[in-house]
């Protein structure tokens, strides 16, 4: 009787316990991750943004910080000083607290295994990994978009992603790729470059920007002007490594990106204005451009 006792009254305490929930992450999510923790959605991007935004950090190290707190969702860094170390969270400051612009900050979807893909980013954390006193361990906040990881292996995985538009498969001349073609991680050295899509970010504000509403999600809009592009702009008709060369061919860029009527569909059955183009080049903003930001990828070029 006493072993039945004993018994009933460890049920009826188990039954009263209080249940905690285990979960993972979620969208919404904020995680800290190193640099190599996260593979890549994308076998391409830019070299040529990687270059001005290098060449712009070595000749002005407050941008560099400014850089960092802006991607970790924390506005710009305030003033910092010799000791500022990238891998050094508490050697410099940031304007506001972790998270206060979640808008700002980079994505990922998590997949198989827990393993972090990045969705949006790949240009700035690839110019991380470049970057002298940074590099691949560098820790960065991300924010979780979508929790996949409980696809049943990865070919399914990969469907998702394609079906949510989370994945890039080109390479840098546009043509067809499979997912395992991808590259492992970020960097110069993994990364194929698309010329065409360098030439996209150098005319964002002046032939399109980010749709307001309506549009296509921002992670691979540059790619859709860049492969509209790919048969309409001569590249070999412009010199890169000089200064009024690579203006002419913005400029030649942003006039073919506005000829389209808004309503015509330029990629992906997407429309200019599903894709923020704009009715006429707004060439004070390109002229901006060319003087504050090409001089950086010229200089870089030139010493490297």
């Amino acid at each position: 009787m006493r072993i039945q006792t004993c018994a009933l009254t460890l049920l009826l305490a188990l039954a009263c316990a209080p249940v905690f929930a285990f979960s993972g992450p979620k969208p919404g999510d904020v995680v800290e991750v190193s640099l190599d923790q996260l593979h890549p959605t994308q076998a391409v991007i830019g070299f040529d943004q990687v270059y001005y935004q290098l060449e712009r950090f070595a000749k002005d190290r407050q941008k560099l910080f400014d850089e960092i707190c802006e991607s970790n969702g924390q506005h710009e860094a305030k003033a910092i000083n010799a000791s500022a170390d990238p891998l050094n969270p508490e050697s410099y400051t940031c304007k506001d607290e972790p998270n206060a612009h979640p808008s700002n900050m980079k994505t990922v979807v998590v997949g198989p295994d827990g393993r972090f893909y990045l969705t949006d980013g790949h240009h700035t954390f690839s110019t991380l990994w470049e970057q002298p006193g940074a590099g691949p361990q560098m820790k960065m906040k991300v924010r979780i978009t979508d929790v996949f990881s409980d696809s049943p292996d990865m070919a399914a995985f990969w469907t998702r992603m394609q079906k949510a538009h989370k994945v890039w498969l080109k390479d840098g001349n546009g043509q067809s790729i499979s997912p395992d073609q991808l590259p492992e991680h970020l960097g110069l050295q993994a990364m194929h470059n698309d010329v065409l899509r360098s030439l996209v970010y150098f005319v964002r504000g002046a032939a399109y920007d980010k749709p307001k509403s309506g549009g296509v999600s921002s992670e691979f809009l540059e790619f859709y002007w860049a492969d509209w592009l790919r048969h309409r702009l001569v590249l070999a008709d412009y010199n890169l490594s000089e200064r009024s060369g690579y203006h002419r061919a913005l400029q030649a860029a942003s006039e073919l990106m506005v000829k389209p009527p808004l309503s015509k569909p330029i990629g992906e059955g997407m429309t200019a204005k599903q894709l923020g183009g704009f009715k006429s080049v707004k060439r004070k903003v390109l002229t901006k451009t060319a003087d504050e930001k090409l001089p950086y990828v010229i200089d870089y070029k030139a010493g490297h």
